[in-house]
């Protein structure tokens, strides 16, 4: 299924704000959208604590009230969201900031829209009941560039139950406001920026190869890779100097534009499942495994390929079709090979037992139907073992 109605071709109704050092600002662009507000954030993602201070200050000047909500620990589950939207009900909140990395947006995303609505989060990521009413209206501040998702209308969560990660997508899910500050990640390390960048990398092939995408989408992806192509070295090499790393936000938010209408697709089912099974985050997991999935899907998206080989700025004149898509697999691998990225699942202690276990939740995506070509279970764990 695609992200949004399939009769819409583009839509992306968040409002942007992209500029370094803008954290004392957000006070005034949060009071046209909500006066009483809750910061929400896990525990392990409270990062940045000087930035934050000045966040909160700046709410505070500009709202009547300003809670933080920081009782999640770390992965986001159903009796987490539960107990948040109830804290959102009885506060009288309306105005949600997600403050954080991939979990923290998640529960952001979820508990805006689990407010409004009589529901429990089990019966909206499992149940798939619908909900009736548009969420809190939600301001994403990501404290690292989030392959996308900060901008998009989809979320994962942890079922209490089976412990496996449920997806939901809708078009209510989109946040109202998105402010990427690359002040708030300049501390992170070489390590962290790697992966970080790559998984970008990943996320913008994703919606590039479903069968959703379309020229508006494409475009948009594409200026991602280049964007990571040509800053991610200079923005390890000069942790200092925010230009590259302000260059891998907007890389982010232009493949979270792009994916929010042409939808992810394989490499972010298998990391999903892999963040389920074992202690890899989805940045980790997304950066291994694009080298395999690319090549997996090399045969049935060339042409695709051969704009990929373009962005990463591989010399295509003069080759076959064939040839220039091999182009685009060798130019992530030198990225790879030049970022000394790690790209076999075995180099994280990751269990061969484990991978049927991955294939299986994998493919219980809804979001898979966008792949260019069927994929059975089978051929999931194929992949997987090649990436192992």
């Amino acid at each position: 299924m695609p992200v949004l109605p399939e009769w819409i071709n583009f839509q992306f109704p968040p409002k942007i704000h992209f500029e370094i050092d803008c954290g004392y600002k957000l006070g005034s662009f949060v009071k046209n959208i909500g006066s009483r507000v809750v910061l929400i954030t896990t525990q392990k993602e409270l990062e940045n604590s000087e930035e934050l201070s000045i966040i909160k200050t700046s709410l505070e000047k500009h709202a009547e009230g300003v809670i933080i909500y920081d009782d999640i620990v770390d992965r986001v589950h159903f009796k987490d969201l539960d107990t948040c939207a109830h804290f959102l009900r009885i506060s009288n909140a309306d105005c949600v900031v997600a403050y954080g990395s991939f979990e923290s947006m998640n529960a952001g995303k979820a508990a805006s829209l689990l407010a409004t609505n009589d529901l429990f989060a089990e019966e909206l990521l499992v149940g798939k009941k619908q909900p009736k009413k548009k969420g809190l209206p939600l301001v994403v501040v990501p404290t690292k560039p989030l392959l996308g998702n900060e901008c998009s209308p989809f979320f994962s969560i942890v079922d209490d139950k089976d412990k496996n990660r449920k997806y939901f997508a809708h078009e209510w899910a989109f946040p109202e406001l998105i402010v990427s500050d690359p002040k708030i990640g300049a501390g992170m390390s070489s390590s962290e920026t790697a992966k970080t960048g790559i998984s970008i990398l990943s996320a913008a092939v994703d919606s590039i190869l479903s069968k959703y995408a379309n020229e508006i989408t494409s475009s948009t992806a594409l200026r991602s890779i280049e964007l990571i192509s040509k800053n991610i070295v200079p923005a390890i090499r000069e942790p200092r100097n925010l230009g590259p790393k302000n260059s891998i936000y907007a890389a982010s938010l232009l493949a979270g534009i792009a994916q929010s209408t042409s939808s992810l697709g394989l490499c972010y089912a298998l990391s999903l499942a892999v963040t389920t099974v074992t202690n890899l985050d989805i940045f980790q997991s997304m950066s291994i495994l694009l080298p395999h999935v690319m090549e997996y899907n090399l045969t049935s998206s060339a042409g695709k390929y051969v704009m990929i080989a373009r962005a990463l700025d591989e010399d295509v004149t003069n080759i076959s079709v064939i040839e220039a898509a091999i182009k685009a697999v060798e130019g992530i691998r030198k990225i790879y090979l030049e970022l000394r990225i790690p790209q076999r699942l075995s180099e994280y202690e990751v269990k061969k037992i484990d991978l049927p276990g991955i294939a299986t939740l994998a493919a219980t995506y809804s979001f898979l139907d966008c792949l260019p070509r069927e994929l059975p279970k089978n051929e999931i764990e194929t992949i997987l073992v090649a990436a192992f």
